[in-house]
């Protein structure tokens, strides 16, 4: 009974230590987060950002009202940019991945809705490309023969709804709309993704799902996110 209850404290104390790393990362994260939005509150809005905006309002773009301006929008996409990471190598990498959608509808609210949608799908799709090819790579390699066909089977029913469940923190970094012809709605629209925590939680989702553990996922993702893209 003594022996249970030991094995019980210990399992808790692992666990506790676990959420107590992952809330701090978070924290961490928050705080990066919050830092980079104050930088980009106070930031004029660049040369670059004001040409693109002259550009596309001549093309009939605007923002929808109360949103920033177009140069501001523009130019925080560009700080986005610009904000670096190390990866577990040592690397220098960009610390946001950007994707971009555009849809036309009734309404500008449903085009919103549908180039976000689009954004985020085609994102995605990118991502579970590039994993389905690390995936096979490191099946075929002789070293990691100890995957299953049950877990290769699951990987290739899972591996799209795994990666749509780990990239659902989306920054909206721009929004713009122009009015058609036939008064339809096109809109644009930015996101950006924190590449770490895409990185964390398709690890999580990986392992659970896979029920795996070790360098072969951890590798992977790290190899995709941080390095591929």
């Amino acid at each position: 009974m003594k022996k249970i209850i030991s094995l019980l404290v210990v399992a808790l104390m692992g666990t506790t230590a676990t959420f107590a790393q992952s809330a701090a990362e978070l924290a961490k994260q928050k705080q990066e987060l919050n830092k980079l939005h104050m930088k980009m509150l106070n930031a004029k809005p660049s040369k670059d950002a004001k040409k693109q905006a002259k550009e596309w309002k001549k093309d009939g773009w605007q923002v929808p009202a109360g949103e920033i301006a177009m140069e501001k929008q523009i130019t925080k996409s560009q700080l986005f940019a610009e904000e670096l990471m190390t990866d577990e190598d040592g690397g220098i990498t960009q610390r946001y991945l950007q994707n971009t959608g555009q849809q036309t509808a009734g309404t500008y609210n449903a085009a919103y809705a549908a180039a976000r949608s689009a954004a985020l799908t085609e994102l995605a799709s990118l991502i579970e490309t590039k994993l389905a090819s690390a995936w096979k790579q490191n099946v075929d390699n002789a070293q990691n023969s100890a995957v299953s066909s049950i877990t290769n089977d699951k990987f290739h029913e899972r591996s799209m709804a795994i990666v749509n469940q780990s990239i659902t923190n989306a920054i909206p970094v721009l929004a713009i709309y122009r009015v058609l012809p036939n008064n339809n709605y096109q809109v644009q629209v930015r996101l950006a993704f924190d590449k770490k925590e895409i990185a964390a939680r398709l690890k999580r989702n990986l392992q659970k799902e896979l029920e795996m553990e070790g360098d072969m996922i951890d590798g992977m993702v790290e190899d995709i996110i941080c390095k591929e893209m």
